[in-house]
């Protein structure tokens, strides 16, 4: 699918390369409009815009991200929605999701987990609908953005897998179908690497602060969802691989699937709930719902749903 006309007559008047054309819609689907406003600055700074090349746009995104955050940080703040800075690739950049500040109900949760002299991560607890790099339809992820707009554009910009919200260290996401109130966690991700040697240098005392993200997103999607009385199922550690489709040539390691399923049981415990196989009447309820992606559905036609994931009980 080309850009709108209007924008593909400018890019075409002002001759974009073809291979810089294509890396820059690439960036509009995920990102939108604010990307094309960011390449016009580019483009003003060079003598002629048709030597520009696919290396030029890979700075974009962190100018996105700091427009992004200078803009929607104070509204969360103050408790205010936003549109997300990732957009539904359904919807061709022209639209973005959301994100919505909730109350954070978590911390004691995470205080019990964690004990008193760990930190837990100061800033706001965000809600993302369909706000997930790569625009699957009805995600829904929890992310704390840290209080400080400064410390929020450091781990906007740092290097990592940057999945929902920039400006928070990592995230819980899954997909909600909320006509059966049946939801499938799938993800407790970092955004950001873990600083080591020169990697994410710039975020050392940020991302100790922030390093306990985890317990706190997965104690909020599981407090929000118990709310909202959904029947929530989580996904084993083991499945990472398959809901992932990851390269077989850089398997999931057994440290991440040991740290998932025990970050899991963890804050499930903490709720005094516990973590069940799924029935065969679960069964039936998770493969009509929709909420599993094609290869998790052909990963449980073949291995059942029981190897995939638990019931949150």
């Amino acid at each position: 699918m080309p850009f709108p006309p209007h924008i593909e007559h400018v890019l075409d008047h002002y001759g974009i390369a073809p291979d810089t054309k294509a890396a820059l819609y690439d960036l509009y689907l995920s990102m939108g409009d604010e990307v094309l406003e960011v390449f016009a600055d580019v483009a003003d700074g060079v003598t002629t815009a048709s030597t520009l090349t696919p290396d030029d746009t890979l700075t974009l995104r962190h100018t996105v991200v700091e427009r992004y955050l200078r803009r929607n940080h104070p509204q969360w703040l103050d408790g205010k929605p936003t549109p997300s800075l990732w957009h539904p690739r359904a919807a061709a950049g022209r639209a973005s999701g959301l994100v919505l500040p909730i109350e954070n109900r978590a911390g004691d949760i995470a205080r019990s987990i964690v004990g008193p002299s760990q930190p837990l991560p100061e800033g706001v607890l965000v809600l993302g609908r369909n706000a997930h790099f790569g625009g699957r339809a009805e995600t829904i992820s929890f992310d704390v953005v840290a209080a400080s707009l400064s410390d929020a554009i450091a781990l906007g910009q740092a290097a990592g897998q940057q999945h929902t919200v920039p400006g928070s260290a990592g995230e819980t996401s899954g997909t909600l179908d909320s006509e059966r109130r049946v939801a499938l966690l799938w993800e407790i991700q970092p955004n950001v690497y873990k600083p080591a040697e020169e990697r994410n240098r710039a975020i050392v005392k940020v991302y100790r602060k922030h390093r306990n993200w985890h317990v706190v997103t997965l104690a909020a999607a599981i407090e929000w969802l118990r709310e909202k009385e959904t029947k929530t199922f989580i996904l084993r550690g083991e499945a990472l691989a398959a809901a992932h489709e990851v390269n077989p040539n850089k398997p999931v390691s057994p440290t991440i699937v040991e740290h998932h399923n025990r970050t899991v049981a963890q804050v499930v415990s903490a709720f005094a709930l516990s973590l069940a196989d799924p029935s065969p009447d679960d069964e039936t309820v998770i493969l009509n719902a929709t909420v599993m992606n094609h290869a998790l559905r052909k990963h449980a036609g073949q291995n059942g749903v029981r190897s995939l994931m638990w019931r949150i009980a």
